[in-house]
C-alpha cells in the first residue's frame, strides 16, 4: 500500500512537471513568434520642375512648370505639368504626364548621378530625361533620410495632332490645334514638400494626390485637361 502511494505522488509530481516544462515552451515560443516588423517605407522626394522653351517648334507655348515625383525604392517617378493655354489664358494639370524609371549611375571620375527617363501613354507623345549629381544626403521627413540630387537638368519633348469634333451635320464645334516643341528642363528639390508627403507617410500615387489637392487650392483645376478654345478653322 506504501509503494502504491508513494507511485501516485511520483507519478504527480511528473506530470506537473511536464506541465511546467511544456507551459515554458509555449511561452517561450509566443515570445519568438512576435509579428515582423514591416518594411521600411521608401521616401518621396518632390521636385519643382520648370520648363523653358527651345528650338523650333510649332504651337508649343504651354508648357511652363509642374512637378517631378520620386520614389528611388521603387525605382520610378511619375509627375504633373501645369500648362497655360495661350486662349483662355487659363490654367489646367495633366497628372501622371510622364512617368518612368529612376536609375542611379556613375559616371568617369565614379561619382554618382541620378537619371529619370519617362514617357507619357497619352496622345501627347511627350518624353523627359534629367540627370544630376548625388550630392545631398539629409533627412527627408518621416524620419528618414536620402541621398538625391539636389538639381537634375534635360529636356522634354511633346507633340500631339490637331483634333477636331464635329456635330451630325458635319459644323465643327471645337478644335484643337496640333503642336510638336522642346523644352529645357530643370527639376529643383523642393524641401518643404518633400518633408509633408514623407512625414504623412504617401507614396508616389498618394503624393500626387497630395499635390493635385496642393495645386487645386491654389486655383490650378485639374487633374482632366479641358479643350484648348482655339478658332474654327475657316473652310
Amino acid at each position: 500500500m506504501e509503494v502504491l502511494n508513494n507511485y501516485t505522488i511520483m507519478k504527480s509530481r511528473l506530470l506537473l512537471l511536464s506541465v511546467l516544462l511544456f507551459s515554458f515552451q509555449v511561452s517561450s515560443f509566443a515570445q519568438s513568434a512576435s509579428p515582423t516588423p514591416s518594411p521600411t517605407p521608401s521616401p518621396v522626394l518632390i521636385y519643382d520642375l520648370k520648363l523653358d522653351k527651345t528650338g523650333r517648334s510649332v504651337n508649343y507655348t504651354f508648357f511652363k512648370d509642374g512637378f517631378l515625383v520620386v520614389e528611388p525604392g521603387e525605382s520610378s517617378f511619375s509627375s504633373i505639368v501645369v500648362l497655360t493655354d495661350p486662349n483662355k489664358f487659363t490654367f489646367y494639370k495633366a497628372a501622371n504626364f510622364v512617368t518612368g524609371n529612376y536609375s542611379e549611375v556613375r559616371d568617369y571620375a565614379g561619382r554618382r548621378d541620378v537619371v529619370l527617363f519617362g514617357s507619357s501613354s497619352s496622345s501627347d507623345n511627350a518624353a523627359l530625361q534629367v540627370v544630376g549629381p548625388m550630392d545631398r544626403n539629409t533627412g527627408v521627413g518621416g524620419d528618414m533620410k536620402a541621398v538625391y540630387a539636389e538639381k537634375m537638368t534635360g529636356y522634354l519633348l511633346a507633340s500631339a495632332p490637331e483634333v477636331f469634333t464635329t456635330s451630325s451635320n458635319g459644323t465643327v464645334t471645337s478644335f484643337e490645334y496640333g503642336y510638336a516643341g522642346f523644352s529645357k528642363a530643370t527639376a529643383e528639390y523642393n524641401r518643404n514638400l518633400t518633408r509633408r508627403v514623407n512625414s504623412e507617410g504617401l507614396n508616389l500615387s498618394g503624393a500626387i494626390d497630395f499635390l493635385e489637392k496642393y495645386l487645386t487650392g491654389r486655383g490650378i483645376p485639374g487633374p482632366t485637361p479641358t479643350s484648348s478654345p482655339s478658332p474654327s478653322p475657316s473652310s
